[in-house]
């Protein structure tokens, strides 16, 4: 494929007002872009012409405090709302009485608040604090969205309670997107669609959740999180994946369960020894450890750093999605690496990693029954096949000077990639800036050896810095391959940023 890119502007802009009672701050970025992805022939696949752009708020101080009092309770306000549009998106594209151009879902633009919400911290003498409103919540389940509240309770006794309820962000709602919701089902707004139209595309209706946590504070050398979470379906769901013409789809409705989680985290660190990180993740629903990882670092002086870490993992899907009839396929990911500081410019790192593959293949036996329900051997085992890679880094620094080579390769019974970037910056006179990359890739596709090729591209960039917050960079790229010929790309970026 062909792409041709060019982000006309990015632009960061912040306001900040004086410090008084209540400190408040507005920012805003605009990212502007358009491009074209084109086939090794010439003709257009996609085209787009893009502008997403987010202002945020924050006040602070809400409460009036005497100064340097630290059980002083704290009350803030922040929110951030983004714009996402796409003025290449057809009309038809959105239009659900036009169902021969339709793509469900689509949106020309989408606005979204990330998150908004009323702080309070350190009421009652430290020991409550809440918010109210969209947020976040990170934590060994995953990066997840709701609307609603939660408290938190902060003892003496290094322990936080933590419990909150309220809605599930998803795609559909108003001012709401898809991506924290669980895979697996394709839902959004059906708001005048014909009900015989894509019926595999579920209606979004609101999801309700629940959620406690105990955590560890006051430690600064450990910090371990026990999760749980609870997540509810809620509406007539469609049941019936293709319209048959003759009858209508078939329905279900009630509350079911989305997804039900517990999980736990801690990790540990000493200053000149290393640190270690550990998790694990038990799907209620599905009745089975889902996630589990683990890493260590050892710290061998000053410059030497050694470690080795372990990822467990198995797709998950929410609980209306048919995705929970299949299988999985979990894989397990080790590796090791270790990063050396040469000189005070010299850095080089290495490390080596396999990804190791299992699939069910025990077969059904329950053990009401007296004889088996399949052929002894219809279920081989897989053999547990893996993949295997490394990467080697380098850097070198001195002044306004920096080099640096990245190398990596990948090797599997389907294909093998490998292959390495060479690039350098410099600034000369504190305002021209200089750019050169370089790079040579190597593939394979076992299954497809007509597809094998070998990739040469370079960038040349030269930029100029207006002051210190304002700076313009324009770059060329050639990347060339006997699959997809020459292949050109110009970017003009300017980025400003605006104090006060």
């Amino acid at each position: 494929m062909r792409a041709r890119a060019l982000p006309a502007a990015l632009l960061a802009l912040a306001w900040a007002s004086p410090a008084r009672a209540a400190d408040s701050e507005v920012t805003s970025d605009t990212a502007a872009q358009a491009y074209d992805v084109r086939s090794p022939t010439g003709e257009t696949i996609l085209a787009r012409r893009r502008l997403t752009t987010t202002l945020a708020v924050g006040v602070y101080d809400m409460l009036d405090a005497a100064p340097g009092d630290p059980w002083a309770p704290q009350l803030s306000f922040r929110a951030r709302l983004r714009y996402d549009a796409d003025t290449s998106v057809g009309g038809g594209t959105v239009d659900p009485g036009n169902p021969y151009a339709l793509v469900p879902g689509a949106s020309q633009g989408l606005v979204d608040l990330m998150y908004g919400y009323l702080e309070g911290r350190r009421f009652l003498h430290g020991w409550l604090g809440f918010r109210l409103g969209r947020q976040y919540v990170t934590d060994a389940l995953g990066w997840w969205s709701f609307d609603g509240g939660e408290v938190n309770v902060t003892t003496p006794f290094y322990v936080k309670a933590e419990a909150y309820g309220g809605l599930e962000q998803r795609g559909g709602m108003p001012l709401g997107t898809s991506r924290y919701e669980s895979d697996g089902v394709w839902r959004g707004n059906r708001s005048g669609y014909d009900p015989s139209l894509y019926p595999q595309f579920q209606p979004a209706n609101i999801a309700p959740a629940i959620g406690v946590a105990l955590e560890s504070v006051g430690v600064s050398f450990v910090h371990g999180r026990l999760s749980y979470r609870r997540v509810y379906d809620t509406g007539d769901v469609n049941t019936t994946e293709f319209a048959s013409g003759l009858y209508p789809a078939a329905t279900t409705g009630g509350a079911r369960i989305s997804s039900e989680r517990l999980g736990y985290a801690v990790d540990a660190s000493l200053p000149d020894v290393g640190g270690a990180k550990a998790g694990v993740v038990y799907d209620l629903y599905a009745s089975a450890v889902t996630s589990a990882y683990g890493s260590l670092d050892a710290y061998l002086g000053k410059h030497l750093t050694i470690g080795a870490d372990y990822d467990y993992y198995v797709p998950t899907f929410d609980g209306d999605s048919i995705w929970n009839f299949f299988a999985g396929e979990p894989m397990n990911d080790v590796g090791v690496h270790a990063s050396l500081d040469v000189t005070d410019q010299v850095e080089v790192a290495a490390g080596g990693h396999a990804r190791v593959y299992t699939v069910q293949t025990a077969q059904l036996q329950p053990a009401s029954l007296p004889y088996p329900l399949s052929t002894p051997g219809l279920f081989p085992s897989n053999g547990h096949p893996f993949d295997e890679g490394g990467t080697v880094s380098a850097r070198y620094r001195t002044g306004a000077t920096l080099v640096s080579l990245h190398g990596a390769g990948n090797w599997g019974d389907e294909g093998d990639r490998v292959g390495a970037d060479v690039s350098a910056e410099r600034v000369f006179e504190g305002r021209f800036v200089t750019h050169v990359r370089t790079g040579v890739w190597q593939w394979t596709d076992k299954l497809r050896p007509d597809r094998d090729a070998t990739s040469v591209n370079y960038v040349l960039g030269l930029g100029y810095r207006f002051a210190r917050q304002a700076q313009t960079m324009f770059e060329w790229e050639h990347d060339m391959n006997r699959l997809a010929g020459q292949r050109l790309r110009l970017m003009v970026w300017l980025q400003v940023a605006v104090g006060k």
